[in-house]
């Protein structure tokens, strides 16, 4: 049996207008990202700073510990029936309003299919193992409203960011990471808040399609979300680092038909989202 640590319900910032561009999120901290990083050598980075080795030199001593990846191949994965997600972090942030850079990685409900209602839902959790700690890395479950309700990509939720800090995501640990649905707006529900996060797009194909007869949102609704997804990346001073964790599974609680993901036989349909803000690189890959 595998070691366990549940880090418990993220809490929901809110909602965001979003579209292309982007905007910045409520606490500067969510969002994802890349492929490639091996593992980092090397015993810290600057004080403060998670301990992140640059390029296996090596810094001085850092306030939290952890593990750095430093360009080129992705960290070795050490589990089965998982996925693992990696991202490079540029030089320059892609994020400039928040100093970040960030890959996503999505499931989708394409627009000329159903949307995923997530009206009986109470959570979504993803299980998350670090490959790579460091206080300046992140991961962020968020939602999406997106066409033909939501033509451009206005609405959606973002929980909170998780730093995948050492302390928090010991090595070969599981953590869980989990959005709470059910403190979220349903069928003609309220704006659930201010500016969090951006979720990007899903693909510039879909942009602007409204299609025919659907009803154009003007808040988040979880009954018609078509993006789910986790954000994987890394603040300014990660820049040459490469973030990696592993997901072995992805569970709905509730009814939906959003349904438990355990990749037992590929990435089920987990697709990282390279119309926005990408870093180059970056990756999901099955295990």
């Amino acid at each position: 049996m595998r070691s366990f640590l549940t880090y418990g319900f993220v809490s929901i910032l809110g909602v965001a207008a979003l579209y292309v561009c982007g905007d910045d999120s409520g606490d500067g901290t969510t969002s994802t990202g890349g492929q490639g990083g091996g593992a980092g050598a090397g015993t810290g980075g600057t004080a403060g700073n998670s301990s992140m080795a640059g390029n296996g030199g090596g810094g001085a001593a850092g306030s939290t510990g952890g593990t750095a990846g430093t360009g080129g191949a992705p960290p070795a994965a050490n589990c089965q029936g998982c996925v693992q997600l990696t991202v490079p972090i540029p030089a320059t942030p892609l994020d400039i309003a928040n100093m970040r850079s960030q890959a996503q990685f999505n499931f989708n409900a394409a627009a000329t299919a159903a949307p995923f209602d997530l009206s009986n839902v109470t959570a979504i959790t993803w299980r998350v193992q670090a490959l790579t700690t460091g206080a300046d890395y992140y991961v962020a479950p968020y939602l999406q409203n997106a066409p033909p309700e939501d033509p451009n990509y206005s609405f959606g939720s973002y929980g909170a960011s998780v730093p995948l800090a050492a302390a928090t995501f010991p090595a070969g640990m599981w953590v869980d990471v989990a959005i709470n649905v059910s403190m979220l707006a349903g069928p003609g529900g309220a704006d659930a808040g201010a500016d969090a996060g951006d979720a990007g797009t899903i693909a510039a194909a879909d942009a602007g399609d409204a299609g025919a007869g659907a009803a154009v949102l003007t808040a988040f609704d979880k009954s018609k979300v078509r993006v789910v997804g986790l954000a994987v990346g890394g603040a300014a001073a990660a820049a040459g680092q490469t973030v990696s964790v592993e997901i072995d599974s992805v569970t709905v609680a509730g009814t939906s038909n959003f349904t438990t993901k355990d990749f037992a036989t590929g990435v089920d349909t987990l697709t990282a989202n390279t119309f926005y803000q990408f870093p180059p690189g970056s990756s999901v890959t099955a295990h």
